[in-house]
């Protein structure tokens, strides 16, 4: 299996460099976002304005979507799968994980 298991979020920077910083945190996380931010920030001294898109497995949670704004301002974001109901996330790994191994099956 060549990807992060979908109940961690799978959360990439890109700065305007075209350098990529990748960090995971719990999906359910409501700020699965910031923690993936502040190790890569930490751990690259990379600074928020230098990011020009964020990528990750799941959608952000509307805490999260209000840290990214503040953090980051318009920055491109993309993600894979919806953010489920809470008492969605279940199903909704459950078909992440069935998407995830038909890609990585090719």
């Amino acid at each position: 299996m060549d990807y992060v298991d979908p109940a961690r979020n799978l959360i990439s920077f890109t700065t305007g460099a075209g350098a990529v910083f990748t960090e995971s945190a719990p999906a359910q996380a409501v700020d699965a976002f910031r923690q993936a931010w502040e190790r890569v920030s930490a751990d690259h001294g990379v600074e928020a304005g230098d990011v020009t898109r964020i990528e990750a497995y799941w959608q952000p949670a509307h805490w999260d979507e209000r840290y990214l704004t503040r953090t980051f301002g318009d920055v491109e974001l993309e993600y894979v799968f919806p953010r489920p109901d809470p008492g969605g996330w279940h199903t909704a790994l459950d078909r992440a994980r069935e998407v995830l191994d038909e890609v990585a099956a090719g």
